[in-house]
This record gives C-alpha cells, structure tokens and sequence, in this order.
C-alpha cells in the first residue's frame, strides 16, 4: 500500500452529489475521525460504490489522498442497516445520530464516539417498536452528553452543591433544572438562575439510568419504571434536548424532522 493510500472503516453520515456522476460522502472513520471523500460514479445505479454512498452504511473504506479532495479508490460493506431506511421513525433517529456525529471537527479521531454509533446503529436497525428505538435514542443522547464531557449533575445543586433528595416512590415532584449551567437547582437557587425549567424527578432518575448504562435498557421494563410515567417521558426529552443545544452550534436539521415524525400520529 502506498502512502497515499490509507484504510477507514467508518459510517457514511451523509452524502451529496457532485457533479453527474459522482458523490462526496462524509465518513465518520474509526481511524481518521470524520473525512470527506469522493466516491466517483457513485450517482450511476450500476456503480460499485452506488450502496455504499448511501447514509447509515458502515463500510471498511480504502481513500486515496487527493489534492483538495480525498478520493474512494475500494469499499466494502460491512453493515447496510437496511431497516433503518424502510422506517420513518428508525430513518429520523439515525439521521439524529448522523448529525450529531457531524458536529465533531475533521480529522479527529474518537474510537469511542465511533464505537458508540455504531453499536446504536446496529441496535436500533434491530429494534422493534417505536417506544424502543426512542430509548435507543435517548440512551444515545445520555451517553455522547457524557462522552463529551457534558454530563448534567443530578441530585445536588450545581449552583450551591446543597444535596437534593426526594422520596423513592416519589414520582410527580418537580425539580429545577439549568441546561446552561449543567444541572438541577435547590429551591433557594432555582430562583436566582434564569433560564432553568422545572422537570419531573422521575425523568431525572430516567436520565441517571441511561448514563450508567452499558447497553439501551430493555424497552419494556425501562418504559414501566420511568418511560410511561405522566409528563417524565416529555421531560426528558427536553431535558437531553435542551442540554445538547446549550452545548453545541448545530442548525439541528435531523432533530426537527425527528420530533415532527414522533408528534405525528401513525
């Protein structure tokens, strides 16, 4: 292998045409971090490269160095994920994850991130209800807010470091929460910070539950601790949707089309 060869095994996060022929994809790569390269015929249905041009598709790439734009000399797919395009709801959630990928600068390697997208990928391309893909999702949110060093601090005052507690069968309280400053608020402090929204403490304990875990949690027994309980399932969703926004400059295209497809009646 030459040196203006090198192998990325990576995710097509999005892709757009180029010229009549051909496609420029962007990789995020275990590798190299998030690369941009032309897959050249990939427009023409025929193409060797036609499949792996398309979003959501892992591949191991071979790219070649180009002046002003890397080139896709070989692919092959290792993983399609050929649900994911055939339903609405799976197609939004990865375009979500995609995007949230993208917000990384190029060439910046970051095996974790990448492990973790790809192990959400294959999770949700297997999932088999709406109810679970959206744990899938907002495990993946808990868990890139954490990777990113973003973690909000639950059960103590981020302002004042005063412990807050409430009862264990208590599932309808509310609590301060700072998107800004990263955390819940005690009652002396939640009136002195702008900004904050007032959460569910069972959507807290949701969120909690995500962070530590290894794997998206079981549907069923997730959604009947902490998911279908009143306005805790709206509330974490603000809560993780809120703490990303405050944290990151994106125009959160995918994430518009994600709540219009989960507010819309199926």
């Amino acid at each position: 292998m030459s040196s203006r060869t090198y192998p990325a095994r990576g995710v097509v996060l999005r892709s757009r045409a180029l010229g009549e022929k051909d496609r420029v994809l962007v990789v995020f790569s275990e590798e190299a971090g998030k690369i941009s390269a032309s897959a050249r015929g990939a427009r023409n249905p025929k193409s060797k490269l036609a499949a792996v041009a398309q979003p959501f598709t892992l591949a191991k790439f071979l790219i070649a160095k180009g002046r002003s734009l890397d080139i896709v000399s070989q692919a092959e797919i290792e993983n399609a994920h050929t649900h994911l395009a055939g339903d609405l709801i799976k197609t939004a959630w990865a375009s979500y994850f995609c995007e949230l990928c993208d917000a990384v600068p190029e060439h910046l390697p970051d095996p974790e991130l990448f492990e973790l997208l790809v192990v959400t990928l294959s999770i949700l391309d297997a999932a088999e209800s709406a109810d679970e893909s959206e744990i899938i999702g907002r495990w993946f949110e808990a868990k890139y807010l954490a990777h990113l060093g973003y973690a909000p601090i639950l059960g103590r005052c981020v302002a004042c470091e005063t412990k807050i507690n409430f009862a264990v069968d208590d599932t309808q309280n509310d609590v301060a929460f700072s998107p800004v400053l990263g955390g819940t608020l005690c009652s002396s402090c939640g009136h002195q910070h702008g900004g904050q929204m007032k959460v569910k403490v069972q959507a807290l304990r949701a969120l909690r539950r995500l962070e530590q875990a290894d794997a998206p949690p079981d549907a069923d027994a997730f959604g009947e601790k902490f998911f279908n309980i009143g306005a805790a399932r709206r509330d974490l969703r603000d809560v993780l949707q809120r703490s990303l926004s405050a944290h990151l400059e994106i125009k959160w295209k995918s994430r518009a089309f994600l709540d219009e497809v989960l507010d819309s009646p199926l």
